[in-house]
């Protein structure tokens, strides 16, 4: 893993600092089941501690196969327990658009993001007045963010897209706890460029938040 993924991960995991129970079927990715132990994850499987590469509890595997090609997959875990799965490609032109290909069949797409700015595609899509204005729009950011190597899609699973849901928030807000969502995202360029898939349960984790802000303040 090269420094700067080392560091993009470390920026990243930061969003992530809890995990409630799941149901079984609950897999981030395959067979790796949210919250599933830590301790399942050993060095007789393959797996090597990452933990330093990526700035926090994390285990990491290579030759990892999805979509006919081959990914390190980082599994970033919190209070013991596996909450993220990320896989890691150098970054190919090829490989990016079958990845946005395979996520698109089962999943939404909702948003897109560079370092700087966060497109609603939901509401963009809803306040547009033609598709071609829509596809100028999602092009130019695109563009954008592609030239400072720095661009992430954000899909949710079995999303759809409806009259009254007219943004990304709202069709988060409507989609059942267990939702699943996946991040394509490309950083970086030239030699240093990279491609990621990370999936995760972001409203599992947001109900863990709240959960956590109702308990008593301890007295101090």
């Amino acid at each position: 893993m090269s420094h700067k993924m080392a560091l993009f991960f470390a920026a990243t995991v930061a969003f992530f600092v809890g995990a409630q129970n799941a149901l079984a079927e609950d897999n981030l990715f395959k067979g790796y089941a949210y919250h599933s132990p830590l301790e399942s994850y050993s060095v007789a499987k393959g797996y090597y501690d990452c933990s330093a590469e990526v700035g926090g509890t994390a285990r990491c595997i290579d030759e990892v196969d999805f979509i006919g090609s081959k990914f390190t997959a980082a599994l970033i875990f919190s209070g013991g327990k596996l909450i993220m799965v990320s896989l890691i490609s150098a970054f190919d032109q090829e490989l990016y658009a079958k990845s946005y290909t395979t996520l698109s069949k089962t999943f939404t797409i909702v948003s897109m993001m560079d370092d700087k700015t966060l497109l609603d595609v939901i509401d963009l899509a809803a306040t547009v007045k033609s598709k071609d204005e829509y596809r100028s729009k999602v092009s130019n950011f695109e563009n954008v963010g592609l030239g400072a190597g720095n661009l992430t899609y954000t899909f949710l699973e079995g999303a759809e897209v409806k009259a009254n849901l007219r943004n990304a928030a709202s069709m988060l807000a409507a989609a059942p706890d267990n939702v699943r969502s996946a991040d394509l995202m490309l950083t970086g360029q030239g030699a240093d460029a990279a491609l990621l898939i990370r999936f995760n349960y972001p409203k599992l984790e947001a109900n863990k938040i709240r959960e956590a802000l109702k308990e008593p303040v301890e007295a101090f």
